[in-house]
């Protein structure tokens, strides 16, 4: 598989899950507005009833966007296993938070960055690190862009 056509299967990829995760923020918009009716119409809005109603489409709608994201790492993970095994480091890999090999294929490499991000609480900051991250740009190469989509899908 060339460069051009792996670029194009992993945007495909994206943008499958970022369909998909938008139609789940949907879903849990319309329940959650839903519920509120409901709640007014039975006159229990400002009952712990309600509030249980939406923390339960909460975990839902969490545990769908965290399937999401499993089935977009998997197969990003397969791409990647046919993926280059990277060249020479273009900045000072000691300024990195995380580990950095080189000689790790690429598939190895995305998982290292990512779950090194992933674990913040903060998105936001999370995001933000992500951007300000030199040695990820050259570390990662061509799928810097991946994750960066990948993280952009968790702000949604």
């Amino acid at each position: 598989m060339t460069a051009e056509e792996m670029d194009a299967a992993v945007e495909k990829l994206i943008d499958e899950s970022n369909e998909q995760s938008l139609q789940a923020r949907r879903d849990f918009e319309e329940d959650t507005l839903q519920a509120k009716y409901k709640a007014m119409r039975q006159r229990t809005f400002r009952s712990s009833v309600l509030q249980n109603v939406l923390e339960r489409i909460r975990e839902t709608y969490e545990e769908l966007v965290q399937k999401i994201q499993r089935e977009l790492d998997e197969s990003l993970q397969a791409l990647y296993a046919e993926g280059e095994t990277g060249g020479e480091p273009g900045v000072d890999p000691s300024d990195a938070p995380y580990e950095v090999d080189y000689t790790l294929p690429m598939r190895d490499r995305y998982i290292i960055v990512k779950n090194y991000y992933l674990a913040y609480e903060d998105k936001e900051q999370m995001l933000a690190d992500f951007e300000e991250d030199d040695v990820a740009v050259d570390y990662l190469g061509s799928y810097y862009q991946s994750l960066y989509q990948l993280m952009l899908l968790m702000q949604i």
